[in-house]
């Protein structure tokens, strides 16, 4: 099984949709058995999956950390894959869950689910909730906008990645870096590409050769909680998403 965390240090940065998107091609294509964990406490990922978090589910991330359930009671089915929804209740998480062990209790909940993949939405604020999900992974996907702001975060999660392999998960690696809302007909977007290449070097990982363009598509599907490979299969995004779930799992 493959536990796999979309992390980076800035929000908008396309760890939503990067998770939706290769939970859907991974089972839709290539007949993957997945499992999404939304440990966001924005819950964007439940919420375009189809859960109504306003009312709120009885199971959730936060009742499952906390021991309250079993993973099986607060696993929801959407078309394409199984979700544990997150929850609002996890913004007080870094004092929530201050004990000890606290990094494992993820892992702890999941290590023995049957599914193919677990992907995991991560929040965009490096506390507890992203170690937890850190020191539960196999691998990082770290994805990135094409712009100076989007690179910023990057240097702090590898920071992060580095603490948690050398304390609560040596083997952790990163999978790479994944370019998106990529423009190859801007001349900044072609810096930018070059800068992650070079900070990519760095973590000694890679960025992905495939490139996720942006398109209105994507907005589209998911304010109407639509599977993305539903509502414009034949879309750019898509297209990019399909090769790089490719290259991804070879």
């Amino acid at each position: 099984m493959e536990i796999i965390s979309v992390n980076v240090q800035k929000g908008g940065s396309g760890k939503t949709t990067t998770v939706q998107a290769l939970a859907e091609l991974l089972n839709k294509v290539h007949q993957k058995k997945v499992l999404c964990i939304d440990a966001d406490p924005q819950c964007d990922l439940s919420t375009v999956s189809g859960i109504d978090i306003d009312h709120a589910p009885e199971h959730d991330l936060f009742t499952l950390l906390s021991k309250e359930c079993t993973l099986e009671e607060c696993i929801y089915h959407s078309k394409y894959y199984d979700i544990v929804p997150g929850s609002y209740a996890l913004v007080s998480a870094n004092t929530d869950f201050n004990c000890d062990r606290k990094e494992y209790f993820l892992k702890d909940q999941i290590e023995n689910a049957d599914y193919d993949y677990i992907l995991i939405d991560t929040p965009p604020a490096l506390g507890i909730l992203n170690i937890m999900s850190l020191t539960a992974s196999t691998q990082v996907i770290i994805p990135s906008e094409c712009s100076y702001l989007s690179m910023l975060g990057i240097n702090k999660l590898y920071e992060t990645i580095e603490t948690v392999k050398r304390y609560s998960n040596k083997k952790l690696r990163i999978a790479g870096v994944l370019a998106i809302k990529y423009n190859a007909r801007t001349n900044i977007n072609v810096t930018i590409a070059s800068g992650l290449q070079q900070m990519a070097d760095l973590m000694n990982t890679k960025v992905f050769d495939n490139k996720i363009r942006e398109t209105v598509k994507i907005k589209e599907a998911q304010s109407q909680q639509c599977p993305l490979i539903d509502w414009a299969p034949r879309c750019s995004a898509i297209s990019d998403y399909k090769k790089f779930v490719k290259e991804l799992i070879g």
